[in-house]
C-alpha cells in the first residue's frame, strides 16, 4: 500500500452534497475507517470498513462523486431537446438529456444552465429544481440533481475538444415511445421524463394549462 492509499479520508474535503429530503440513518452501522484507494481523472476510489449491526467488519469499494447536474430542456412548442453521445463503458451512443459533473462548491443549478448551453446550444429564461436521485446508491454516493429549463433561446454549442454530441429534438409521445421500445435506456432521462409525467403534468401541455 502507497502512502497515499493509508491516508484517512478527511470527511470534510469529500463529502456528498447536500440533497433534499431527510436522510434515514440508522445507528446500528458504524464507521470504522475508510481508505482512499484509486484517484482518478474526476472520481477517487475508497476501501469503506463498516461495522454491520452483528458486529462483524463490511469491506466497501466506494465511489466518491461530487455529484452532478441534470436538464431537460423544453421549447416553447412543448418538445423537449436530447443530446446523442458516445458512453466509452458501453461502447455506444445514448440518447439522453444534458449533463455534467459538479466543479467544487459549484451549485447544480448554475452547472445546469452551462451543461444546458454548451451541449445543446440553447440558454435558459428559467431553471427549476425538480427533484434529486442517487443513480447507484450500491457503490457510489453521486447525487445527480435534476432540473427543468423552459424560455429556450439559440446560441451556439461550447463542446469540450473529447465531446461528440447530435442535438434531437422530439415531443413527449415521441420520447415516450423511446423508452418503450428500448431506444432509450439512459437511467436519468428515464427517471426525468416519468416524474414529468407522473407530477408535473403542466410541463407537457397534458393538463389542458397553458405552459411556462
Amino acid at each position: 500500500m502507497t502512502p497515499e492509499q493509508s491516508e484517512r479520508r478527511d470527511p470534510e474535503a469529500d463529502s456528498p452534497k447536500k440533497r433534499e429530503g431527510s436522510p434515514i440513518v440508522d445507528p446500528r452501522f458504524e464507521l470504522v475507517e475508510e481508505i482512499p484507494s484509486y484517484k482518478g481523472v474526476r472520481y477517487a476510489m475508497h476501501l469503506v470498513r463498516e461495522k454491520l449491526p452483528d458486529g462483524k467488519i463490511a469491506e466497501r469499494d466506494v465511489v466518491r462523486h461530487p455529484g452532478a447536474a441534470v436538464v431537460i430542456p423544453i421549447l416553447d412548442d412543448g418538445r423537449v431537446v436530447l443530446i446523442e453521445q458516445h458512453r466509452t463503458a458501453l461502447g455506444e451512443n445514448l440518447i439522453e438529456i444534458p449533463a455534467g459533473v459538479l466543479e467544487a462548491g459549484e451549485d447544480p443549478s448554475i452547472a445546469a444552465a452551462r451543461e444546458l448551453e454548451e451541449e445543446t446550444g440553447y440558454r435558459a429564461l428559467k431553471i427549476e429544481r425538480l427533484l434529486d436521485f442517487h443513480p447507484s446508491a450500491g457503490f457510489s454516493d453521486e447525487i445527480m440533481y435534476i432540473f427543468v429549463a423552459t424560455g429556450l433561446e439559440p446560441t451556439q454549442q461550447n463542446l469540450d475538444p473529447d465531446e461528440y454530441i447530435t442535438v434531437h429534438v422530439r415531443t413527449f409521445d415521441e420520447v415516450r415511445q423511446l423508452v418503450r421500445d428500448g431506444e432509450l435506456t439512459d437511467g436519468k432521462t428515464i427517471a426525468a421524463f416519468l416524474y414529468i409525467l407522473a407530477f408535473r403534468p403542466d410541463l407537457t401541455g397534458r393538463d389542458g394549462s397553458s405552459r411556462p
